[in-house]
């Protein structure tokens, strides 16, 4: 069968593809009085709406005669209008971002990479399988196994062939802006179209350039699913029944972004249900809880389930730190040339950390939070922190907002610091550090957690997330009881406490309904954390994060390097001299800071703060009033080793 369109010649032919279908069609484009005329063979977008209309009709039960063509058509439109509309909407960053996946074929990569030794991508592991999947698929592999790689040089060429269609979901806007520019490179395709010349009063034709691959693969976020199964549910189902493929990148945001985003197991429960009759395909590095839980449960299905080892051979050691002054001296510790990588746990400790190194030293440093945290006003935003790969400051403190979909390939990023305790999230951190050969390698430093403090986090998601989805599993089908456990004041204490920090994220007020309800991934996401601090109290904290992450890390730790200042004071023991020359040294060599200081204001540390700092190094300080020679009547320090 073959239809025609009406289409303005000004327009490049390509834009027509969303309205086409497989079969040929004649295109008629008009300027003026002239008619011309074209043949197509490209994939039909409105066509697999209007099958996908019909499919969800059937499922419905909804009887195709008590719709008329013109309300299916109108149905459509609206998928459509929505699409277009969301799109109009979305910020893009504006950071331009190195490509996923390589030019040329990862084996001539590797040829002129000599000092990369070959090593086994996903596309080995997956081989022909890909032809024959149905169902979940669980690619659980690390940073630059290919997975990306798999999906756009193997998997889209093939699905292009087939007249197949493919869904990309990331959890980032950065990590979408990277495929989509991938897919745009690797999909470029030049055409022509004819068009009237003014000037010489004929039909010319003239070049255009277009994107092959632009009807047979979407790319979005989890996120920008969300929002539209939550304003068109019906359309977001049509929508995505037009694909044959449903790619969950970063699929661990299921779980480390329940705890602050509301609206996760909406595209939880849509892509699972979507798994019974297409092809989803789960991808991260550190989601293997979620895997192995499927695995048990007989969810993947024979062969489908491919994973290759995380290779952090570019992580030359591993040290941990307790407090905020080591952490200091770390950063102090970089050399000229060098570049440290800072995650912090909270906005608070972000600016203190900022502010107390600009106030100590000349430092070059950027601050980034997440762009939609009101605060993010007060610091850089993240096209002036990275570009292209590349820090563009020697020292970068951010929260978690930069712990994934954002690659550095930076030689001069040398350390890499986090004070988050999760073993998931400090996984996908190690993620960042893209080597660009064997010898490009990074010190790592994580803070260290003794037992009370993990008993404080422990005790704290089971009183602000475990316990009151428990309550609520038991009592909320029971009005009354629900109504008491509701009343009581330690119940409001968790689910409306004056510190948002700790609130409850399991159990919330959904103001659409007006009642509460609870969050299936949040919940999950707790009892994994519950699991993962019971094994630290159990084995040990670094023992238990490292076995997390990857045991290989285990053989990598180091002791952590001493203060500047200790090599100075083992040099000047029992040396005694005025005080004030004394307080120079301690403030200039080891940045001793009295607590009431502000942050611009710079006094010389008193006798106690001196006291306190170094007795952590095992050191006392000493003072009398001298009473003979140089320095007779007047007050003098010094520096001695405690006694053991």
């Amino acid at each position: 069968m073959t239809r025609a369109f009406w289409v303005d010649a000004n327009k490049p032919a390509h834009g027509l593809a969303r309205w086409l279908g497989c079969a040929p069609y004649i295109i008629l484009y008009y300027r003026g009085e002239h008619i011309y005329e074209n043949t197509l063979a490209v994939r039909c977008f409105f066509l697999k709406l209007s099958e996908a209309q019909q499919e969800y009709e059937q499922e419905q039960h909804i009887d195709p005669a008590s719709l008329t063509e013109e309300e299916r058509r109108r149905k459509i439109q609206s998928v459509l209008d929505y699409m277009k509309s969301s799109h109009k909407e979305s910020k893009d960053d504006g950071e331009a971002l190195n490509p996923l996946v390589p030019e040329d074929d990862l084996e001539v990569v590797l040829a002129e990479e000599k000092s990369i030794p070959r090593k086994q991508y996903m596309a080995d592991l997956v081989g022909d399988d890909f032809k024959h999947w149905k169902g979940i698929v669980v690619f659980d592999a690390g940073t630059n196994s290919g997975k990306t790689y798999f999906i756009l040089k193997v998997l889209l060429p093939w699905a292009y062939e087939h007249n197949k269609r493919i869904l990309v979901l990331c959890n980032r806007d950065a990590l979408s802006n990277q495929i989509k520019n991938d897919v745009c490179r690797l999909g470029r395709i030049e055409t022509t179209y004819w068009d009237y010349d003014d000037e010489l009063g004929i039909e010319v034709e003239r070049p255009t350039f277009g994107n092959k691959y632009e009807h047979t693969i979407c790319v979005e976020t989890y996120q920008w699913l969300e929002t539209f199964c939550r304003k068109n549910p019906d359309g977001a189902k049509i929508f995505l029944r037009t694909f044959e493929y449903v790619v969950s990148d970063e699929f661990h945001y299921m779980v480390t972004d329940a705890s602050f985003n509301d609206h996760v197991d909406v595209s939880y429960e849509v892509i699972k249900d979507l798994s019974a009759t297409r092809t989803c395909i789960f991808m991260s590095a550190t989601a293997r809880i979620l895997f192995e839980n499927w695995e048990r449960l007989g969810r993947i299905p024979a062969g489908q389930h491919y994973r290759l080892p995380v290779d952090y051979s570019f992580v030359s050691s591993i040290k941990f730190f307790y407090y905020e002054d080591q952490e200091i001296d770390i950063i102090r510790r970089v050399k000229d040339g060098e570049k440290i990588l800072v995650f912090v746990d909270t906005l608070d400790k972000l600016q203190r950390l900022r502010d107390r190194l600009k106030a100590e030293d000349d430092v070059d440093v950027a601050c980034l939070c997440s762009k939609y945290r009101p605060e993010a006003k007060d610091f850089d935003k993240l096209n002036d922190v990275i570009r292209d790969g590349v820090l563009l400051h020697q020292v970068t403190l951010t929260t978690s907002v930069l712990y994934n979909g954002v690659d550095i390939k930076d030689r001069a990023l040398k350390y890499i610091v986090s004070e988050l305790w999760n073993p998931l999230v400090n996984a996908q951190i190690l993620g960042r550090k893209r080597p660009l050969d064997a010898t490009d390698t990074c010190a790592v430093y994580f803070m260290g957690y003794g037992e009370k403090r993990l008993k404080d986090l422990f005790q704290k998601v089971k009183t602000y997330q475990l316990e009151p989805a428990g309550e609520y599993r038991r009592k909320f089908k029971n009005p009354e009881a629900w109504r008491e456990y509701l009343h009581l004041d330690t119940t409001q204490a968790i689910l409306n406490p004056p510190n948002t920090r700790y609130k409850c994220r399991t159990v919330v007020l959904d103001p659409l309904e007006g009642c509460y309800r609870l969050r299936k991934r949040a919940y999950l996401q707790a009892m994994l954390e519950v699991v993962i601090l019971h094994r630290m109290l159990r084995y040990g904290y670094q023992n238990a994060l490292l076995n997390e992450i990857d045991d290989s890390l285990l053989e990598k730790v180091e002791p952590l390097e001493p203060p500047i200042l200790v090599d100075y004071l083992e040099s000047h023991l029992n040396e005694k001299r005025y005080y004030k020359d004394w307080q120079k040294v301690f403030f200039e060599v080891g940045h001793i800071r009295n607590k009431k200081d502000g942050h611009r204001t710079k006094s010389l540390p008193k006798f106690t703060t001196v006291s306190e700092y170094i007795a952590k190094y095992g050191y006392e300080l000493h003072v009398k009033k001298e009473n003979s020679g140089v320095l007779r009547d007047k007050t003098v320090w010094w520096v001695t080793k405690m006694r053991k």
